[in-house]
């Protein structure tokens, strides 16, 4: 008796310990009855095709009749559910790249249920393979901070992010809205007011002048894949190897995990170098005749060129600033 007493005080010591815990990561069961009393946990939202909307979750949902689904503030019920996962669809396309206002509620087979409000942008099914081209992070009144985009092949640029960060860590971007492109053709997005007839980031705060990352990603959502990145210091701050934040140099970090970029140590040692940028010697990518820009990751991709050098919106001048 007195060791069935101490088998049982151990028992309750773990119960209060695990539920206790931070939910997020452990799932809190009864463990004499083996009942789950955790609600579903939301894995991803996506649009997978123009026509639908799928929303998935860790376990296993209840049937259709103990869950509601809203889009854009309308109640939906033509949706289905299986297995994991909540997948609406619709007769007319959803625009690529529009942003969409969701509110998903589901049980699971144990009753708990879980409410989800959250945005989803309609996925391109098209895509443009597009590069940076040419960057002005110096810029002034009348020469705005300014990101070409070239574009390599022909597609839609639709829901495309051009961002200072990622898209949980980000200060200013530009969601490109539903256009076709053809090979050749430049896109080019200000980050300050501009009077010309360039698209507009969401802030308009301008760009970091000496030490900053640029991402192109292929959709607004946290999980978001790089298609181009450009790394960039004046290599002078003696913090954060170099990049004189610790944001900044975290951003950097993560491209190069991903492979977007080359690693050194300091890390700014491998960025683009803007000591000798301005508003008109902006930085540029270098090309081969033809359009074939040159893309292998690193600082070597990229020049300055000279004063009055800026050419957005068309092909990068080839003349490079020389230091003298």
């Amino acid at each position: 008796m007195k060791k069935n007493k101490y088998i049982y005080i151990i028992l309750s010591i773990f119960i209060l310990f695990t539920t206790s815990c931070d939910t997020k990561f452990i799932e809190t069961f009864n463990l004499l009855e083996n009942v789950d009393y955790q609600p579903p946990k939301l894995i991803y939202i996506e649009s997978p095709t123009h026509f639908s909307i799928e929303v998935v979750f860790n376990e296993t949902l209840a049937s259709k009749d103990k869950s509601s689904f809203f889009l854009d503030n309308q109640e939906k019920t033509n949706y289905r559910i299986q297995d994991k996962s909540l997948t609406y669809f619709q007769r007319e396309e959803l625009i690529p790249g529009d942003r969409h206002e969701i509110k998903v509620k589901v049980e699971d087979l144990n009753g708990n249920s879980t409410e989800i409000e959250s945005l989803v942008y309609t996925k391109n099914n098209n895509p443009a393979k597009l590069l940076i081209s040419e960057i002005s992070t110096k810029g002034t009144s009348t020469n705005c901070d300014k990101v070409e985009l070239v574009a390599v092949n022909r597609g839609s640029i639709a829901g495309f992010v051009i961002s200072d960060g990622f898209n949980d860590n980000y200060k200013d971007r530009c969601i490109l809205p539903d256009i076709y492109v053809n090979e050749g053709d430049f896109i080019v997005i200000s980050f300050k007011n501009d009077e010309k007839d360039y698209l507009l980031s969401e802030n308009k705060g301008g760009l970091s002048s000496n030490n900053g990352c640029l991402l192109l990603l292929d959709n607004p959502s946290y999980n978001a894949s790089v298609m181009d990145a450009v790394i960039y210091s004046n290599k002078t701050s003696e913090l954060s190897q170099g990049f004189a934040n610790e944001n900044t140099l975290n951003i950097a970090q993560k491209l190069v995990s991903l492979g977007m970029w080359e690693t050194s140590y300091p890390l700014s040692d491998s960025a683009v170098d803007t000591t000798y940028e301005t508003s008109t010697r902006t930085i540029n990518r270098k090309f081969i005749n033809n359009f074939f820009f040159i893309d292998s990751n690193t600082n070597e991709d990229f020049y300055i060129t000279v004063t009055k050098g800026a050419t957005f919106g068309d092909m990068n001048n080839t003349e490079q600033y020389l230091v003298d």
